[in-house]
């Protein structure tokens, strides 16, 4: 079977759910991942084989920081042309990887392919939900023509939260399959017995961490609270850090003095850097973004098994209540981690969890449903 996937992030980035369930599909299986070029990041224009893997990166059409460029696509002829530009370089990279013809699934989560994908012959379209692309920072006005058009030429629809499956529906999809996030659970636990890495030995007591991404979305009026609430405690970032961000994190750094920033950690270490923490922490702001998001870091962090206090961000997290904190204010957060801090974690009950939600179960979930869709797809070409 050969997959295209048409991605809005790089292969080579930090492992999010992409490279996750598209590294368990079979080894039989060719892959082509088309990556989203990045400004300040390696951007390969040749294609690169990783296993069965081929990736290779493409200007997809996406948020540009440059607000020239802003103003530009915001002008219908400008995308169209652009679009043009986009049909003949991908056309061009199906047919030198040999994943040009009819036989082949197209696996999409960047909604600003969905001008040019009716254009290419496919199996079928699947669409991976994985977030709400309109609820990002910066979106344009225009994505949500992109999002519906999407939806509307894809077969099958994935979503990775019942908020997304909830929102889908709205937009009168009838079936919609839910596969959430998960974790490595065995890679997790073997980097804890290796034990605390070194620069982990050197902070006061308690340490309260966060692991993950440093963006717009990430609450630092929280942190600001987390700061001066615990004034003798260690407070860990680790992850990648965005530039809309940076500015005021160091200035918070500066001020506090009980903040220390380590940069993005090596995801097969990721398990003994987190399991150095004391509480484990989900600071992202509670708006529709996260609603919609089925959050990665509490299944990281139930592979540890250390406490978990995080932003109740939607309905259907009251399932988890007993087993992490969770807070629906700044103030309810803060309590939260004392709470923690003095109960501590229900271990057995985050591991069961953990191991309930590996990647591998998520990616046989996928597996499955791409088999079983071809097969009904070629069923109903054979009745015509």
């Amino acid at each position: 079977m050969k997959v295209v996937c048409f991605s809005e992030i790089q292969w080579q980035y930090v492992r999010t759910r992409k490279q996750q369930i598209i590294g368990r599909f079979p080894s039989d299986w060719e892959i082509l991942f088309l990556s989203s070029v990045v400004k300040g990041k390696k951007n390969n224009f040749r294609p690169v084989r990783d296993g069965n893997i081929t990736y290779v990166c493409v200007p997809a059409l996406k948020n540009f920081p440059q607000k020239c460029l802003k103003a530009l696509f915001s002008f219908p002829p400008a995308r169209f042309l652009w679009n043009i530009i986009l049909f003949f370089w991908v056309r061009v990279i199906l047919s030198i990887t040999g994943f040009s013809g009819r036989d082949r699934v197209f696996f999409v989560s960047n909604i600003y392919y969905a001008a040019v994908l009716p254009l290419f012959n496919r199996s079928f379209i699947l669409y991976d939900c994985n977030d709400d692309p309109l609820e990002f920072p910066g979106s344009p006005r225009w994505a949500g023509k992109y999002f519906r058009k999407l939806v509307s030429i894809s077969d099958v629809l994935v979503a990775v939260s019942r908020g997304l499956v909830e929102r889908l529906h709205s937009m009168g999809v009838k079936d919609v399959d839910y596969i959430g996030n998960g974790v490595d659970y065995g890679l997790f636990r073997e980097a804890i017995e290796k034990g605390i890495p070194e620069e982990m030995k050197k902070f006061n007591k308690p340490v309260l961490g966060y692991s993950g991404a440093i963006a717009p979305w990430f609450d630092m009026e929280l942190l600001d609270m987390i700061a001066d609430g615990f004034p003798e405690a260690s407070i860990i970032l680790m992850g990648p850090l965005f530039e809309p961000s940076r500015e005021r994190l160091e200035k918070m750094i500066a001020e506090k003095g009980n903040i220390f920033y380590l940069g993005s950690k090596p995801y097969e270490r990721l398990g003994a850097y987190i399991n150095a923490l004391d509480i484990c922490m989900i600071p992202l702001q509670m708006n529709e973004l996260m609603r919609m998001a089925d959050p990665n870091k509490i299944y990281e962090y139930a592979a540890v098994e250390k406490p978990i206090v995080t932003y109740k961000f939607a309905p259907e997290m009251d399932e988890l209540d007993g087993m992490i904190y969770l807070a629906e204010s700044r103030e309810e957060f803060v309590e939260g981690i004392r709470k923690a801090l003095k109960e501590g974690a229900d271990s057995a009950k985050l591991r069961e969890f953990a191991m309930a939600c590996s990647w591998q179960s998520r990616a046989d979930a996928m597996i499955a449903l791409i088999r079983k869709s071809r097969i009904s797809k070629s069923q109903k070409e054979e009745c015509r």
